[in-house]
């Protein structure tokens, strides 16, 4: 029973009135004092009510006391009853102000109303009481005494003033549609009696035009109205409405409280006015309104004073971040109180037009030990909201979560807990080294400011106390602002400048972001001057300024100016009665004297101490723990502490929250100030301070459970941390250094290493100088994680110290392994490699491994040659099953191996081999481990060169791959992945990409960075090598420098540029053709970089690798053959393709240097020779595919030097051909360009041109045009042929430096470009930018689209303005040069013409020659080998307006575009199809669902759910599992079959079965399945109900049954006649046999014998009979379909018997040849036998038709083919006409005058159903054949 139906017993009856949408009102009557008495019951409008709205109706109750019946419909009883509630009130009777609102009320009522309700509401908030819910249907009138009464005080506030937190709309309190402006908690403002009077004006409003002042679709959309837009008045908005009181209406709307009335009083001042005016006089005349509203109450405005400028700055800098997405740190400056927090404040009303989004946290001077405690803070306040909203809501915020995060979600839940209610239970990260889990870390939380951070929600983040922020913080700013590539963030900091000294660590992170490039703007904030204050308190006290002078003279002087200062001096003055309110004269009064005299503090922690000890003793001590746990605590922690109840909590800080001191948030309170919690904290004794914190440890570390401890560990010890020195007990010590520990370890996790640091070193205190001997474990763990913080903060002395006294303090191997590791990371740090290797060989020394610190190449080989004799006649590929490695000691021998194998691979590549080879071995011995698959691996890339074992190098490497994928081992997967990634032995170079981009793709989600940027350089490495388009190249190994510069990774920063070098001087970017040197790249400088620091050796391979090929191809041989022997001694370091370029390009320097060596060089340069083309012949045997071109070119140089000129052509001509069948275009344009040397040099010069003509092309093609520059300079005579090739380049080549450009607008092109993901606007942006930086008058974008080009958008240029349009149309002549447009998309070459009317290639063009157009410029945007788009300008006034500088720029343009489009493309299809998908989903027209490999179903749609009989909550509860929905047959089915094949394939055609329905019925469904995604472990399927489809199948399959009975019966019925015939023979003959019996027995000697015959031949003709009416019974009776095995032979030996005198009588005769040994077959006997009756009867009629010729019946069998048996029924008869052919098996034909036509079609369907095929033909001569043929049964066919 609830609780409604309860009260409703007892009033007798309950009539229900009316609704406001949370509530129902009813009135009852009930028994009272005197008799009965009318009620209103207010309860909840839903059957199970929230507990926010059950919490409103206590809270009205609550208020009982302060509510006056004469203006309140006031609370009587609370009623709880069964989980019920309902609210018993007064009856004054009446309706509500709603009903009467439509038409708009006649203006004397509407005035008379108006002002009883004003008067109510005065009545209010006399009480102190603000409404905060004042709307039409929480007031009623029509009252029985007249006077309106309020009601709906569920949110009403005892406070005079509260502040409204940001929340999200739909969570605020309150109703929107008359919410003032402050109550959206975005203006700035305080919610007070003034919020009342706004909404009273839009009830006003309301009353008087018939409808509210603003209109919205959606919450953020009311939120705006309120805050931003201006209400059509009144008077404007309907006739007749009279300007004094639209005026009142309009004040009372003002935005800002100040600018409203400031009392209800004010208001019903000037209500009345207009009402004696309107009842004397009939009009009203016009006064100004607010002129009688004085307050009597002190009221501080809280609008900003003296910070317009300020504010503006801000604003600014949001305005920026919301156009161009580019985030900025404003840092806001000032003493404490100056106002900071109010001026970033100030930026919720802009953040509501683009629903922009805002955090904060502040950090806490007692609290700078807990890492990330703010951010968290801030975070928090972004998750909690996304817990209220509806679950389809929140999918979406989910989702974007969850892709964010990917395998790192655990990160953010350890530092928001809340996020797992979102999220679910996220896995453990992935284990990395700490340097990189800090990158990791900071990768992520980018990631999930990402989430947040977005186009459509901008996030202002704003971080208070910036002073006392803890080092992970400023380390993780350092990071969002310098290296994150977040947008639309903006990153809001506030500190107290006094406090921050230039060595403060925030001082010096800030100069490191600006010299960074990040961008900061300082906002200095400075004391208030006196006109500012002057103007506060003549706004604060109602007077003119000039009469605050005086005053604001005295408060400047006391608080210097400080706005907090000031505003508490104020009311402190009001406080003790110095600034009183004369109610006679109607202003405020004050004796300047009287305050002069009283001695005031200067200082306002003191002023707040005073205000503090004017509180009761309960109310201080409560303020005083407060202080203690901090700026904020909740309110569970605060009873605890101070050892009562949660009530008596709020009861005790119940007068500090009306004073303002604190404020009372969800969860618990927090100070209004920092002032405030200084003064409290103040309050507390100095000596008594550390025993106030460590019992509040003791409480906190006693009470907090078990599996909460680790959350709550920070705060714990920061209070034992405070008070360790009364901590005396050594068990207690130990206990908290314990905690310590903890603490430690988990700020470690969260790579706060400082703050780590900090709790590690009090554990260590804590235990004291015998803990090693008292608490030997516990010591060791905290000076290990110690040594290891002091190392990541870069305390490297210390942290050597350490580790050196830490080991020798060891006990075990393990112990040994963990300290050795360190101390190696330690020396790599200090670039000591060789005392890392000493460290990594002395720890493998004690683990029983024995090495020299150089091994030798023998050593290396013999641990190679191990791995053999280890894995015996096992494959290697069976490897990936060996067991697990769970030995602590071999795991700590794996670490020390890995360590050893970093340190060795720079320094010494024997060592390297034998670590590589130890690792391996030790996991054939001990089992696989995370180590193993990065051995492996390791081992592929130096099998072949180190060990000439190519072949097994390879397998290694595949081994590597599957033990991460199928043993999860993923600790190294990316480097796993990038080692195999770089094997070029095997396969095409290509093949290896999609490992490269899975390495990138897995280190992105891993957080690891640095396989991340090693990932990106072999990606490089493998666009130079397959000869990818340059244009590509340069744009990957840009984003690939940029990324490792972010990530200050010195050696790929190294590879990238150098090869960067390569591709720029190729494309003819840097000023001197085969040298890197530009703007950005120094050779010099590098070399010099590389001679200083050893360790850079893989760099510098690579670099002079680079170097060889750019200066040979320049033929600068000299410089080219120096890079090749600089190379060699590196090329250790380099066991990648690297080392082929270097082979090769070495090779040719060798070959080219013949002509100019002397004596001596040639026999160097021919040994050199030989040794490249050895090793190159001996990869191309292993992979022609890679290296056939370049060993064939090498070849053909060897024979030119030899002067074997067949062999040379021979080996030229091989070479270009397998360059040109590999896609190898630089190998063939350089194959072509050696082949025209030869050929020239012997004098032939027609083909060195063909050659050289090819070479210049190739080279075209592969983008390199620096290089087909240099050949039009070096042979004069290509030019002709190149003009003629490209003849639409008739200006220069595009080659401006990049350097000679303005880099800002390049970098600008680019961020307009690369910001736009959405294809319409991304479109807008490049036509834009296109047409401003090239100077063009008009644009278009054309796309291709299937084989036609379309335009996409035009952009024109008038009047000074772009404007762009979007449209979709085909190219035509009357838009633009299509001969321009069909060349560019052919060649995918650029055409730029100076003057396009001008005689050339395109001057012919109808559109040119039409239009007269100069200037032309059209560009294709190419993305790998593919067009994207073309980009066509034009300027028709001037002849050359593009010039280089512009082209350069839209090359620059291009290249990013084209990547951009593509994506934005993607994108958009990828909306189309989600948008598709989920109205599919939405749209319920089949089931939906999605689930997991395991069996749970994680989403359905209703469709779903109404086809298994279950609702959401069984969803939602997770009570759904496919395992559970599927019947155990078809379950294992599932599992056997679809699963498998569902992994493989990715998806499953639609197939049936059947599901359980929630009552237990089954259900069957048709579905099809398809995996979510590649590799992963969901699916979604697709369901059809089959439930009507079966049961319309079953009634098909019944009709169908009795239409062949019908058709059986119709047929016997034909043959009735035959059949009597049939029947009376043996009849007959039983007749005469029994009367002839009957007469031999009647004899007197009767002959037995002959009786016994006459009798057998009775039975015999008996049987026959009987068979044929067993025939005709089994065809005439209804019988149900049967599957059994028949021999058709039989069937149709059955069938003739039937109708053989039906046969005879029609003259036909019937001839069988039928098959012997036919193969049995299943079905239904009776139907078949139908079939076979069908055509004969049929086939029997047809001849009885022929006067002529024979009548012939054959009936055969035989085998078809395998697998079925072929039925014939030929007849002679007169066939079949052509016109009949096409439609003899449909239903109802027939060509009989008295057929059905239904036989044949039966037939038809019968033989299908068995599988089989029925057909008809003719029969030659004449006469007709019908066959069919059924499979034979399925046990005889396999």
């Amino acid at each position: 029973m609830n609780a409604t139906d309860g009260y409703g017993e007892e009033c007798g009856g309950l009539q229900t009135l009316w609704e406001n949408g949370e509530r129902v009102f009813g009135r009852a009557r009930r028994p009272a004092v005197g008799g009965d008495e009318t009620v209103l019951i207010a309860r909840p409008a839903v059957g199970q009510p929230s507990s926010s709205s059950l919490d409103r109706l206590a809270h009205e109750f609550e208020l009982q006391d302060e509510l006056d019946g004469a203006w309140a419909v006031r609370p009587l009883e609370l009623v709880r009853e069964g989980g019920g509630m309902l609210l018993v009130l007064e009856d004054p009777g009446g309706e509500p102000l709603g009903r009467l609102l439509i038409p708009p009320l006649q203006l004397e009522r509407f005035l008379r109303l108006a002002i009883g309700i004003v008067a109510a509401l005065g009545k209010l908030h006399r009480r102190g009481l603000v409404h905060k819910d004042l709307k039409p249907a929480h007031i009623l009138v029509n009252c029985a005494d007249g006077q309106p009464r309020l009601t709906g005080f569920g949110i009403a506030t005892r406070l005079r003033r509260e502040r409204q937190v940001p929340e999200p709309p739909e969570t605020l309190a309150g109703t929107l549609a008359y919410m003032a402006p402050e109550q959206t908690g975005r203006m700035n403002r305080s919610i007070d009696a003034r919020s009342d009077l706004y909404a009273l004006g839009v009830t006003l409003y309301q009353m008087l035009t018939g409808s509210l002042p603003f209109t919205a679709a959606d919450p953020m959309e009311w939120v705006h109205c309120h805050i931003a837009r201006k209400p059509v008045p009144p008077s404007e908005r309907l006739e007749g409405v009279p300007a004094p009181v639209s005026a009142i209406i309009m004040k009372l709307l003002a935005k800002t409280a100040e600018e409203r009335y400031q009392t209800a009083g004010g208001v019903e001042r000037d209500l009345r006015r207009c009402l004696a005016g309107w009842e004397t006089q009939g009009h009203i005349d016009d006064f100004s309104p607010g002129q009688q509203d004085t307050p009597d109450r002190l009221l501080i405005p809280e609008k900003l004073y003296g910070r317009a400028s300020e504010v503006e700055t801000l604003l600014a800098s949001f305005d920026r971040i919301v156009k161009n997405g580019v985030p900025e740190l404003v840092l806001v400056t000032g003493y404490a109180g100056i106002g900071k927090s109010a001026v970033v404040n100030e930026l919720h009303r802009a953040l509501v037009p683009p629903r922009g989004l805002f955090a904060a946290g502040k950090f806490d001077q007692y609290k700078r030990d807990i890492p990330y405690a703010t951010l968290a803070q801030a975070l928090q306040s972004l998750v909690r909201p996304l817990l209220g909203k509806r679950d389809a809501e929140l999918s979406g915020w989910r989702d974007a979560m969850l892709e964010a995060l990917g395998p790192n979600a655990q990160l953010m839940v350890a530092v928001v807990p809340e996020l797992k209610l979102i999220i679910g239970e996220p896995p453990p990260v992935p284990e990395l080294d700490p340097q990189q889990a800090q990158r990791r870390f900071q990768l992520v939380f980018q990631r999930f400011i990402g989430v947040f951070a977005r186009l459509d929600h901008p996030l202002a983040l704003f971080l208070d106390d910036l002073q006392w922020l803890d080092a992970a913080t400023l380390d993780m700013l350092e990071d969002l602002l310098t290296r994150s590539d977040l947008q639309h963030l903006m990153l809001i900091g506030a500190y107290r400048d006094n406090e921050v000294s230039p060595d403060h660590p925030l001082r010096r992170k800030l100069e490191a972001i600006k010299a960074n490039g990040g961008k900061v703007t300082e906002i200095a904030l400075a004391p208030l001057g006196r006109p500012y204050l002057r103007q506060l308190l003549a706004d604060a006290l109602h007077c003119e300024p000039a009469d605050a002078a005086p005053l604001a003279q005295l408060v400047h002087q006391k608080t210097g100016g400080n706005p907090f200062f000031a505003i508490q001096f104020l009311s402190s003055l009001a406080d003790e009665g110095m600034l009183i309110f004369d109610h006679d004269a109607g202003r405020w009064c004050w004796d300047l004297d009287h305050i002069q005299a009283k001695e005031h503090t200067d200082n306002v922690v003191d002023l707040m101490a005073d205000k503090v000890t004017r509180l009761s003793g309960e109310t201080q001590h409560a303020l005083q723990q407060l202080a203690c746990l901090g700026n904020s605590a909740g309110t569970t922690t605060l009873a605890l502490v101070l050892e009562t109840s949660e009530e008596q909590v709020h009861g005790a800080l119940w007068p500090a929250v009306r004073l303002e001191l604190v404020e009372r948030a969800a969860a618990g309170y927090r100070f209004t100030h920092d002032r405030v919690q200084e003064a409290a904290y103040s309050l507390i004794a100095e000596s008594e301070r550390a025993g106030t914190h460590l019992r509040i440890g003791r409480l906190l570390a006693e009470h907090t459970l078990t599996g909460k401890r680790d959350e709550a560990i920070f705060e714990i010890v920061n209070h034992l941390n405070r008070a360790m020195p009364l901590i005396t007990s050594r068990a207690e010590r130990d206990q908290f250094a314990g905690c310590n520990l903890i603490a430690g370890r988990r700020a470690k996790a969260s790579t706060a290493y400082a703050s780590a640091l900090t709790y590690l070193v009090a554990g260590v205190t804590l235990v004291g100088d015998d803990g090693w001997d008292r608490q030997r474990e516990l010591m060791f763990a905290l000076e290990l994680h110690r040594a290891e913080c002091e190392l990541l903060t870069g305390a490297l002395a210390a942290a050597d110290e350490r580790l050196t006294v830490l080991a020798a303090r060891t006990n075990d191997a393990v112990e040994a392994a963990r300290v050795a590791c360190l101390r190696m990371d330690l020396h790599v740090l200090r670039a000591q490699g060789g005392r890392a290797i000493a460290v990594g060989l002395e720890c493998l020394r004690r683990l029983g491994i024995v090495w020299s610190p150089h091994p030798t190449e023998e050593e290396a080989r013999q641990e190679y040659q191990r791995i053999w004799s280890s894995l015996g006649d096992r494959p290697l590929e069976a490897l990936v099953d060996l067991p697990l490695m769970s030995d602590p000691a071999s795991l700590a021998t794996l670490d020390v191996l890995t360590k050893l194998a970093v340190s060795g691979f720079y320094s010494n590549p024997n060592l390297n081999s034998l670590v590589i080879c130890r690792t391996a071995n030790l996991s054939l011995e001990r089992g696989n481990a995370d180590a193993s698959c990065f051995a492996y691996a390791c081992l592929g890339i130096i099998a072949g060169p180190r060990f000439g074992d190519y072949e097994s190098g390879y397998q290694f490497g595949r081994l590597g791959c599957e033990l991460v994928e199928k043993r999860g081992l993923k600790r190294f997967q990316g480097l796993t992945y990038i080692a195999v990634g770089v094997l070029p032995w095997k396969h095409h170079v290509r093949a290896y990409r999609e490992l490269v981009d899975r390495a990138l793709e897995v280190s992105h989600q891993s957080g690891d960075l640095n396989c991340a940027a090693y990932s990106f350089s072999v990606l490089v490495m493998n666009l130079l090598a397959a000869g990818d388009p340059l244009e590509e190249v340069q744009g990957e190994a840009e984003g690939g420098l940029a990324f490792a510069q972010k990530m200050r990774f010195g050696t790929i920063i190294e590879c990238i540029s150098a090869q960067l070098g390569l591709v720029r001087t190729l494309r003819g970017l840097t000023p001197t053709f085969g040298h890197f040197d530009d703007a950005n790249f120094d050779e010099l400088q590098v070399e010099h970089r590389f001679a200083e620091n050893p360790d850079l050796a893989v760099a510098e391979c690579c670099y002079r690798v680079r170097k060889l090929q750019a200066r040979f191809l320049a033929g600068d041989f000299d410089a080219a053959l120096d890079a090749a022997l600089r190379a060699q001694r590196l090329l250790w370091a380099s066991l990648n393709f690297e080392m082929a370029e270097y082979h090769f390009y070495g090779a040719l320097t060798r070959a080219a240097s013949f002509d100019t060596a002397t004596a001596d060089e040639l026999q160097a340069h021919v040994e050199a020779l030989a040794d490249h083309q050895r090793q190159l012949e001996m990869w191309a045997d292993i992979c022609p595919e890679n290296f056939g071109d370049r060993a064939a070119l090498v070849r053909a140089e060897i024979a030119r030097i030899e002067g074997r000129a067949l062999d040379a052509m021979t080996h030229y001509d091989q070479a270009i051909r397998s360059a040109h069948a590999n896609g190898f275009v630089h190998n063939e344009a350089l194959a072509n360009e050696l082949a025209a040397r030869f050929y020239s040099t012997r004098g032939s010069e027609k083909a060195a041109r063909g050659y050289l003509q090819d070479a210049h092309d190739a080279y075209l093609r592969w983008g390199a045009d620096g290089k087909a520059r240099q050949l039009e300079q070096c042979y004069p005579t290509l030019k002709p042929y190149a003009d003629h090739a490209n003849h639409a380049r008739q200006t220069a080549t595009i080659g401006t430096p990049i350097e000679q450009l303005d880099l800002a607008t390049v970098l600008s092109v680019s961020q307009i470009v690369s910001g736009e993901i959405v294809l319409e606007n991304l479109i807008e942006a490049l036509m834009r930018t296109a047409v401003e930086h090239a100077g063009a008058q008009r644009g278009l974008l054309v796309l291709p689209r299937d084989a036609e080009l379309w335009i996409e958008a035009q952009a024109d240029t008038e009047g000074g303005s772009i404007t762009v349009a979007l449209r979709e149309a085909p190219i035509s002549v009357a838009e633009l040069p299509e001969s321009i447009l069909q060349y560019c998309a052919r060649t995918q070459e650029s055409v730029i013409l100076d003057d396009a009317s001008a005689q050339g290639a395109f001057s012919n063009d109808e559109y040119i020659a039409r239009v007269q157009a100069r200037s032309v410029l059209c560009l294709p945007f190419v993305k790998q080998g593919r067009l994207i788009a073309l980009l066509y300008l034009e300027n028709q006034l001037a002849a050359g307006a593009f010039t280089p500088a512009r082209i350069a720029v839209l090359k620059v343009l291009a290249s990013q575009a084209a990547m951009t489009l593509e994506n934005a493309r993607l994108y958009r299809d990828l909306a189309k199809r989600e948008a598709k998908i989920r109205r599919l989903v939405d749209a319920n027209i089949v089931g939906i669902v999605i689930s997991d490999f395991e069996g749970r179903i994680l989403e359905a749609n209703d469709a779903f759910l109404r086809i298994v009989g279950y609702d959401r909550d069984d969803l939602l509860a997770g009570r759904l599992r496919w395992t559970d929905l599927t019947p155990p047959e078809w379950l294992e089915r599932q599992r056997r079959e679809w699963m498998p094949k569902l992994k493989v394939t990715g998806t499953l055609q639609p197939y049936e079965k059947e599901y359980f329905r929630k009552d237990g019925s089954r259900v069957p469904v048709l579905i099809g399945t398809a995996m979510l995604e590649e590799r992963g472990t969901q699916g979604i399927g697709f369901v059809l109900d089959l439930s009507e489809h079966k049961r319309a199948e079953a009634e098909a399959r019944q009709m169908q049954l009795e239409l062949a009975h019908a058709n059986r019966v119709t047929t016997m019925g034909q043959l009735a006649a035959s059949i009597g015939h049939e029947i009376k023979q043996p009849i007959g003959s039983i007749t005469l046999n029994a009367s002839a019996v009957l007469r031999w027995l009647a004899s007197d000697a009767p002959d037995m014998t002959e009786v016994r015959q006459a009798l057998d031949k009775i039975v015999s003709d008996a049987m026959r009979a009987g068979e044929v009416m067993t025939r005709i019974h089994g065809l005439v009776k209804k019988a149900s379909t049967c599957n059994e095995i028949v021999r058709i032979n039989e069937v149709i030996r059955e069938v003739l018997a039937l109708t053989s005198s039906e046969a005879n009588v029609k003259g036909v005769s019937v001839r069988l040849q039928l098959a012997e040994e036919l193969p049995i077959i299943q079905g239904d006997r009776v139907q078949l036998q139908q079939v076979m009756l069908n055509l004969i009867v049929n086939a029997i009629d047809a001849m009885s038709a022929v006067d002529e010729g024979p009548r012939e019946l054959t009936v055969g069998s035989d085998m078809n083919e395998p697998g079925s048996v072929l039925v014939t029924v030929r007849d002679s008869g007169p066939g079949i006409a052509p016109e009949d052919t096409a439609h003899l098996f449909e239903p109802f034909y027939t060509t009989k005058a008295s057929g059905m036509g239904m036989g044949l079609s039966i037939c038809r369907s019968i033989i299908e159903a068995h599988g089989g095929r029925l057909w008809a033909s003719a029969n030659v001569p004449h006469g007709a054949i019908f066959q069919f043929t059924v499979p034979v049964s399925p046990a005889v066919s396999t």
